[in-house]
């Protein structure tokens, strides 16, 4: 009896397809393993190798779809109507389409992987200077008289924000201060990490308040290593009503140890109430003991003196932003100290050859039909 050359053997096909799959997966997994022995190569984005696991259920869909077509052209007629219906089809041809199809498939999951072959180890060397930026948290930050949206707290952390922007290299830590002074951030080059902590910041996390310029200077000396042989900065952004009176002595200590003093004047000279908060909402202006309103102002006298003395620049802000350009400018006149070296591999992309692969393999695949071509399929209807 002729083999009906219109519904496709099932079982050949399947065997072909565990045949192929043990072979591709005893290949690439000895690769992979190889491979990953080796010091210059790697894939950029290894997850992506986890999609591989599609292949095997694209190959069990293949087989599913070709039972479902088997059976619904035997409900549709028996095999001798069924030459007269259908076009005959050839196991091969539809297993090879398979075949170019599944392999373009994996070849494109490892382009997206991204294998990377490494040229060399490289070494980099990390050049910069160590600031601490003092940032004062008093009740009076909370005034409003350099943005009628923004209190002096929020301009000044706008500012550090791109000022981190301008920085490469160098090392940044934040302390928070008041009547007291913590560190908020110590020093790192993760400015990222950096910008998610002073998000946090608010006067609510000072109990003590008040104004010590002074203990904050003398905070950030002790946040430094004074051994390593960097090159040291520290700036301090308030409005410069300091309760304490011993900032300008503490500039100066910080200037004989080399450490240069900056100073940001955040404020107007115009005398400005404090807004009074309550469970994060404005309830009023802030009194003193005997109910009568507190007023706060610049003491721009005060900040230029620190920064004279300590050696730095002062800068005052201007409505909603601080100029720090000036200040940057100088603080790129510090000599740059090498801070740390790393070594490093050179990688070089090599997703575009998998990608070539599977586009050339889908392009095969879309050409070809699973037809019988008439010679065979004519020796196959009179069993020759």
């Amino acid at each position: 009896m002729a083999v009906s050359v219109h519904k496709y053997n099932i079982k050949h096909i399947l065997i072909a397809v565990i045949i192929w799959e043990v072979i591709f997966w005893s290949i690439g997994v000895s690769l992979y393993y190889y491979m990953s022995d080796l010091e210059n190569f790697r894939f950029e984005n290894e997850y992506i190798l986890c999609g591989l696991a599609l292949i095997p259920i694209v190959a069990l869909g293949y087989l599913v779809v070709l039972n479902w077509k088997n059976k619904t052209l035997s409900q549709l007629a028996s095999d001798k109507l069924l030459r007269y219906l259908t076009a005959p089809v050839s196991e091969v041809k539809s297993y090879f389409k398979f075949f170019l199809f599944r392999n373009a498939l994996a070849f494109l999951i490892l382009a997206l992987a991204n294998p990377q072959y490494g040229k060399g180890r490289n070494e980099m060397v990390a050049e910069g200077i160590e600031i601490m930026i003092a940032l004062d948290i008093s009740n009076s930050m909370r005034a409003l008289d350099l943005d009628p949206n923004r209190d002096r707290l929020t301009v000044a952390k706008m500012s550090i924000d791109r000022f981190l922007r301008s920085l490469h290299g160098d090392k940044v830590g934040i302390l928070v201060f008041a009547g007291d002074a913590f560190l908020q951030v110590p020093l790192t080059a993760d400015y990222r990490a950096i910008k998610m902590f002073l998000q946090t910041i608010s006067p609510d996390m000072m109990t003590n308040q008040g104004t010590s310029i002074g203990l904050a200077i003398d905070k950030c000396i002790q946040s430094f290593d004074m051994e390593n042989g960097v090159n040291k900065a520290i700036i301090v952004m308030s409005d410069g009503e300091d309760h304490e009176g011993d900032a300008e002595a503490m500039a100066r200590s910080a200037n004989e140890m080399n450490i240069i003093v900056n100073t940001v004047g955040m404020g107007t000279q115009n005398e400005t109430p404090i807004p009074e908060y309550k469970n994060g909402e404005m309830v009023g202006l802030k009194e003193d003991a005997y109910g009568k309103t507190v007023y706060t102002k610049l003491n721009e006298e005060m900040l230029v003196n620190i920064a004279q003395i300590g050696g730095g620049t002062y800068v005052r802000a201007e409505g909603n932003y601080v100029n720090l350009e000036g200040l940057m400018e100088e603080i790129r006149k510090i000599e740059k100290t090498e801070m740390e070296s790393s070594l490093y591999s050179d990688y070089e992309d090599q997703f575009h050859w998998f990608l070539a692969l599977g586009l050339v393999l889908l392009f095969i695949e879309f050409f070809i039909t699973e037809n019988r071509s008439g010679f065979v399929h004519k020796l196959q209807e009179y069993d020759i």
